[in-house]
């Protein structure tokens, strides 16, 4: 098995793309595009405005399926064959410390949730339905996929990280409406999953 003698690059598009975490939602993703690189003894790092950054292999694929889903088809599995491959040249080398953290990365890609599962983790629980919503209809309000599977009727996968951390970054209770708890009492609106009178003592 040969070294990674030369960086591996993803890169697409001639503008000049910011770099998103994974659990960015695609409607956050204002400059989207991939600039990505995977050398030698180092982990994935972001080389376009802001970087370098070091990333993991869940932001890599998340950003490489919002441009295959825009119509620019990035494949998949040398993106996963080039990181299979800089794990085993890390253990050749002795570099154990970057052999972990590639092996983590690799496990929170293969532990991958579908829009049911994604729908039950956020508080409280919203539908397939709403789900699958929010995924066609703009604006988006999920993060982009790892993976899209099926061909007429397609699933989206989400890292189960990846999706946490999108649940954790929501603006409060009113996150459906990109606002804050503080925003919604501001406006004279009830907080969701809050009686609506005061109970009596």
């Amino acid at each position: 098995m040969a070294f990674l003698d030369a960086p591996f690059r993803l890169t697409l598009g001639n503008g000049e793309p910011c770099y998103y975490p994974a659990h960015t939602a695609i409607k956050d993703r204002t400059d989207p595009g991939l600039r990505f690189v995977l050398a030698q003894g180092r982990p994935w790092r972001w080389v376009g405005k802001g970087g370098p950054i070091e990333v993991e292999l869940v932001d890599v694929l998340a950003a490489a399926v919002l441009e295959t889903l825009h119509g620019v088809q990035v494949l998949r599995g040398p993106i996963l064959s080039v990181h299979a491959l800089a794990l085993v040249t890390a253990l050749r080398c002795g570099d154990i410390h970057l052999a972990e953290r590639l092996e983590r990365e690799q496990a929170a890609v293969v532990d991958s949730i579908d829009e049911w599962e994604l729908g039950g983790l956020v508080e409280p629980p919203v539908s397939y339905r709403t789900i699958k919503n929010y995924k066609v209809n703009k604006p988006q309000r999920v993060p982009p996929p790892i993976q899209v599977v099926g061909n007429r009727r397609t699933v989206w996968l989400w890292g189960r990280l990846q999706a946490r951390a999108w649940v954790a970054a929501r603006p409060g209770l009113g996150w459906r409406d990109g606002l804050t708890d503080i925003e919604i009492q501001a406006s004279g609106r009830r907080l969701p999953g809050r009686p609506r009178r005061p109970l009596s003592s």
